[in-house]
């Protein structure tokens, strides 16, 4: 069987034309694309916005354009294992730099995220399915009509870092404020996960009214109730990496506003040695960068060191399913992850200036996890983790942000879709 990582190794050779000209030029001519397209795409919006809704077409997008994961995906399969997805046209959104890692099942159409023929599925598609704005969309033209209806998921999870209105510096772009604020003010629905989400959603988005909001819990999180899938992500996760009979620390951080990298320099071989030492066993590190940051791995995992790169593997979830151990920053994983009560510990050594240019909504002190400033304290917290305090912490946590979560997030919004096709009119 081919592994995961070959594939990913294969797809990263593969280059376009533009990819073997000048950086300069390279940038360059991306602009002029970009500037066109934000010129003349708003003529086939408007063009499409005349053609008639489709009834039963569900388009879904995972975070501009990102690979089949996140919410949508484990909404999608809902639909799909219900084995109603033959009455749907279910379309989904890949961005060609993700399209290689893509692998969507059958029932599912892939399309260019940013094409023509995406704005056209958008326009006739009967129901939208996200986890962020349509900003991208917006700023091309794009707009919800009649008998249209919006479903946002959103991709975080009683997250800690500040989001989008809350945030100042994000404030400071006027062209991604209007496109968000329009994008916002179209959605129909907004999938939570907590009374604590709920709140953000108030204060974060704009037009979010009581009505619109779905307790749901996320259906992401719904492979941390299911046993078999447990199971099977961690099967999954093995083969692809060659790692079977090991255990497996997930490192997953966040991105900074800079892109810089200098923050995530974790001594990986001391790590190890503190790992099997606290919980025995031999271990294998996986990196898993944020999306904004994939092309960075290079930089950040040195050759020969044995750590593996998962940054492209499409779902994050099958990889905190299969994982026995996460470290990250800021990121909002950990609090997927607190859900099946693996340890998680915080490595947080730029916190003041990620306060400051970004925020938190509470002190990273108020968590669960050992918080760590620098490596000498995160091999501290690991030799000193008590599991009974741990698992204690993360009820009460819990309990204090209202979460919901059960189980059954993707069969709340997969029957929310279907009343939804069942009772618009086309």
């Amino acid at each position: 069987m081919t592994s995961w990582s070959g594939i990913c190794e294969v797809a990263t050779m593969i280059k376009r034309w533009r990819d073997y000209l000048p950086p300069l030029l390279h940038d360059a001519l991306y602009q002029v694309k970009a500037f066109f397209c934000r010129a003349l795409f708003p003529i086939p919006c408007a063009i499409f916005a005349h053609f008639p809704i489709q009834r039963g077409k569900i388009i879904f997008e995972n975070y501009k354009g990102n690979g089949y994961g996140c919410n949508p995906k484990y909404v999608a399969q809902k639909l799909i294992e219900r084995g109603t997805a033959d009455q749907y046209d279910l379309v989904w959104l890949v961005s060609r730099k993700n399209l290689n890692y893509c692998d969507l099942p059958p029932q599912i159409r892939v399309v260019l995220y940013g094409s023509l023929k995406s704005l056209y599925e958008y326009a006739t598609a009967q129901v939208w399915v996200s986890n962020y704005h349509k900003v991208f969309f917006v700023r091309r033209g794009l707009r919800k009509h009649k008998n249209q209806y919006f479903i946002q998921m959103w991709h975080g999870s009683l997250g800690i870092k500040k989001i989008d209105i809350d945030v100042p510096i994000l404030k400071q772009d006027k062209k991604w404020l209007r496109a968000a604020v329009i994008s916002s003010e179209m959605t129909d629905f907004w999938i939570s996960n907590s009374s604590f989400e709920t709140n953000v959603y108030k204060s974060a988005f704009w037009n979010v009214k009581d009505a619109s909001v779905r307790l749901y819990g996320h259906p992401r999180n719904d492979i941390f109730f299911n046993v078999e899938e447990m199971h099977r992500a961690r099967q999954k996760v093995a083969a692809a990496y060659g790692v079977e009979g090991k255990k497996l620390l997930l490192y997953a951080p966040t991105f900074r506003e800079d892109y810089r990298i200098d923050c995530y320099e974790i001594d990986f071989f001391e790590l190890n040695e503190h790992l099997k030492r606290r919980f025995g066993g031999e271990w294998v590190l996986l990196v898993r960068l944020h999306p904004r940051i994939h092309d960075k791995a290079n930089e950040t995992i040195l050759p020969g060191t044995g750590i593996i790169d998962a940054s492209r593997y499409p779902d994050i979830q099958e990889l905190l399913a299969a994982a026995d151990c996460l470290i990250t920053d800021y990121s909002s994983c950990a609090f997927d992850f607190m859900l099946i009560k693996r340890p998680v510990f915080l490595f947080a050594t730029d916190i003041q200036q990620y306060e400051f240019e970004r925020g938190f909504y509470y002190p990273l002190e108020s968590t669960p996890f050992p918080l760590a400033h620098d490596n000498a304290e995160l091999m501290k917290n690991i030799d000193d983790f008590q599991e009974d305090a741990y698992s204690t912490g993360i009820e009460v946590f819990l309990r204090e942000k209202g979460c919901i979560e059960d189980g059954h997030a993707s069969e709340r919004v997969a029957n929310l879709i279907m009343s939804l096709v069942q009772a618009g009119t086309v």
